[in-house]
């Protein structure tokens, strides 16, 4: 069963879209625990913001990786290998800091592991965000994989395309692409703000640097609106004229 856990890593330049993130996540997903790891602190107005939320966790860590008994010296490896390592251990969702959170994540508890779609056609898996619970094989598997890491242009152009391999055999729920990634940075209708449906989205990948201005000329704009200004939910609501309906 997947734990209701959610961690992130920054990495530089925290951004408004990143402080959405977090509010976005504890408000929408039912999260019982929220971590992020950062090696340096971020500065200015959204960033003291996002570490004045209540509830939770900043780990300051030095990121680092083995693979093959020899240190990984690129970085974006060196966070997958982090990012694959913290599920492994402690089971829950690992996201990247651009996403928009829509709706609670209980209904994904009962798999062993989730992961999204990103391109069936090109084989590839969105592993921007993946969930797990602790001691899942398909993530154990992912790690295995990288530790025999060879220089395939085939295999590993992509991350994306070694959970897509791995998924075959392994006990892995993959989701439809709407679950976590309905929008590609290059969907031009979207980001113009041409009608969108996001009902079966849990998240929605913004793809930072895109500035806050952009995102809120989209179809995501009532979603940001109700995380930013945190209105209530639930069956019970206040109508002009009458204390209170339940619908």
């Amino acid at each position: 069963m997947i734990p209701l856990h959610f961690y992130f890593t920054f990495h530089t330049g925290w951004t408004a879209i990143n402080t959405l993130c977090l509010k976005s996540c504890k408000r929408n997903t039912g999260a019982t625990k929220i971590v992020v790891f950062y090696e340096h602190a971020g500065e200015g107005y959204d960033w003291d913001e996002a570490r004045a939320l209540a509830n939770i966790e900043w780990i300051q860590t030095t990121f680092s990786a083995i693979i093959n008994g020899c240190p990984v010296k690129d970085q974006k490896l060196i966070h997958d290998v982090h990012r694959l390592q913290t599920l492994w251990e402690r089971g829950g969702y690992y996201a990247d800091l651009d996403f928009l959170f829509l709706r609670h994540f209980e209904g994904l508890c009962d798999n062993e592991a989730v992961i999204g779609t990103q391109n069936k056609a090109k084989k590839k898996l969105n592993c921007s965000i993946i969930g797990c619970a602790p001691g899942a094989a398909f993530i154990k598997a992912y790690m295995d994989a990288y530790n025999l890491w060879k220089p395939d242009p085939e295999f590993w152009t992509y991350a994306s395309t070694v959970p897509w391999v791995l998924s075959q055999t392994m006990p892995v729920t993959v989701l439809a692409k709407r679950a976590f990634m309905p929008v590609a940075a290059s969907s031009k209708t979207f980001w113009e703000g041409k009608p969108t449906c996001l009902k079966f989205s849990y998240a929605v990948k913004v793809w930072e640097p895109r500035l806050m201005t952009e995102v809120l000329q989209t179809d995501l704009r009532p979603y940001i609106e109700d995380v930013i200004n945190d209105i209530p939910k639930g069956l019970v609501h206040i109508q002009q004229g009458i204390l209170v309906t339940f619908d």
